[in-house]
């Protein structure tokens, strides 16, 4: 299993409505910390040495803004599919970036014109996850990086459960601490954690187009961070 298929259009509607209070509410579903994780993140992946660099789901931007925050001159490109996210990055990211609208299984790209693809919270809401690394793996150059940062699915069962009791129960209770009633849709990240892939399963994924670089826990092992290399296309077929 991975990607969202039939239930994508209601995960995405559910988000576009809480488009302006996402950061507050992930500051409260991450304990503060999933500021820490893509900064982190971002530094494995060399942010600082890229040239063109793809946002991948960019949402309202955040991940936007510290890229360029860490790379100023960065020719940086966000892809976000939510009109409502669009809007609030052109808010929040107050350097020059080029906005486009797309989902992560038809990019409007060329092949081979990223040098680093990022994505944080956001490739587990793929309508089709491996059609989506497919395409980030064509857009990107050779011996391109990419990485992802996005919550965790344990491989062990009873954790599993626990997890999956967190995102059903729990963090709806601090989405409306965070955001009053809206902050309930947090709710629609459980449907995603159910279609999300184990952690073992995830990184297999990514090692049939990626050299899987690097792997960090975060967040009490409920998020990670992975940076990975782009295999080319004729090592990918032997």
């Amino acid at each position: 299993m991975g990607g969202l298929g039939p239930v994508w259009g209601v995960v995405e509607e559910a988000l576009a409505e809480i488009a302006d209070v996402y950061d507050r509410v992930n500051r409260f579903l991450s304990l503060g910390n999933d500021f820490s994780l893509r900064v982190r993140g971002l530094r494995e992946v060399s942010i600082r040495d890229a040239r063109r660099v793809l946002d991948a789901g960019a949402g309202p931007g955040t991940l936007s803004k510290l890229v360029l925050r860490e790379n100023g001159k960065a020719d940086l490109v966000a892809l976000e599919p939510l009109w409502a996210m669009c809007e609030r990055a052109r808010l929040i990211v107050s350097y020059r970036f080029s906005l486009v609208r797309g989902v992560f299984e038809n990019a409007p790209f060329r092949d081979g014109v990223f040098d680093r693809v990022v994505t944080s919270f956001a490739i587990r809401d793929a309508i089709d996850l491996d059609a989506a690394l497919s395409e980030l793996h064509r857009v990107m150059g050779e011996g391109a990086r990419l990485m992802i940062c996005d919550i965790t699915k344990p491989n062990f069962g009873p954790l599993k459960f626990l997890f999956a009791v967190y995102w059903f129960t729990v963090a709806p209770f601090l989405g409306m601490l965070a955001a009053g009633s809206r902050g309930l849709k947090v709710w629609f990240i459980y449907p995603t954690y159910v279609r999300w892939p184990s952690v073992r399963e995830l990184r297999s994924r990514v090692a049939r187009r990626f050299e899987v670089l690097s792997f960090r826990w975060a967040i009490f092992r409920g998020a990670f961070s992975l940076v990975a290399q782009k295999i080319p296309s004729d090592q990918m077929s032997r």
